[in-house]
C-alpha cells in the first residue's frame, strides 16, 4: 500500500470515527504519525507488514484495547506502545526483537500478550506488575530467565511465568 493510499485510509477512518482499523498485509513500511489522530480506534491490526518502527503519536491511542504488530521487521521492542494503558490483548508474534522494555510494566490492563517467535533471553520483572494478564506465550524463543519448565505451563503459563519473576 502507498503511503498516499495509507494517509486516505487513516483521514476515512478519521471522519467516521471507526473504533476497527485492519491493515494486515499490506507492505506498510512506515505507519505515518496521523495514525495518532485516530482517537476512537478500539482495536488496530497492522499485521504482516514491513514495520521497523511505530510513531510516538500511537500514544495518543488512549481508547485502544487490542494491537496486532505480528510479522513485522522490528529489531527493537516497540516501546511507543507502552503508553497505551487500556490496552488488553498485544500481539509481537515473529519479530526479531531480544529486550523487552521494563516500559512494559505500564500496560497495566493488558490480560494477552503473545510474544512468540522473537529473540527474548530473559523477561524482566516488570511483567510482574501485570496483574491483569492471564495469558502469555513465549514459544519459540531461546529464554534462559524463566527456565523453560515453568514456560510450558500451558493455560497456567501466564500465573507461572508471573509468579517466577514476582520471586526474583
Amino acid at each position: 500500500m502507498t503511503e498516499e493510499k495509507l494517509l486516505k485510509v487513516i483521514q476515512a477512518a478519521k471522519t467516521g470515527r471507526r473504533t476497527t482499523l485492519k491493515l494486515g498485509n499490506n507492505k506498510i513500511k512506515r505507519l505515518p504519525s496521523q495514525i495518532g489522530e485516530l482517537k476512537s480506534l478500539m482495536e488496530l491490526d497492522l499485521s504482516g507488514n514491513e514495520l521497523e518502527r511505530i510513531p510516538t503519536e500511537i500514544g495518543n491511542l488512549k481508547k485502544l484495547k487490542r494491537l496486532a504488530l505480528d510479522y513485522q521487521r522490528f529489531v527493537s521492542f516497540p516501546v511507543e506502545i507502552c503508553s497505551l494503558e487500556n490496552l488488553k490483548e498485544l500481539y509481537l508474534r515473529g519479530n526479531k526483537f531480544s529486550v523487552l522494555p521494563p516500559e512494559i510494566g505500564n500496560l497495566k490492563n493488558l490480560t494477552g500478550l503473545d510474544l512468540r517467535g522473537n529473540k527474548l533471553t530473559r523477561l524482566p520483572g516488570e511483567l510482574a506488575q501485570l496483574c491483569s494478564l492471564r495469558v502469555i506465550f513465549l514459544e519459540g524463543n531461546p529464554l534462559e530467565e524463566p527456565p523453560i519448565e515453568i514456560i510450558r505451563e500451558g493455560a497456567e503459563a501466564a500465573q507461572a511465568v508471573l509468579d517466577y519473576l514476582r520471586g526474583q
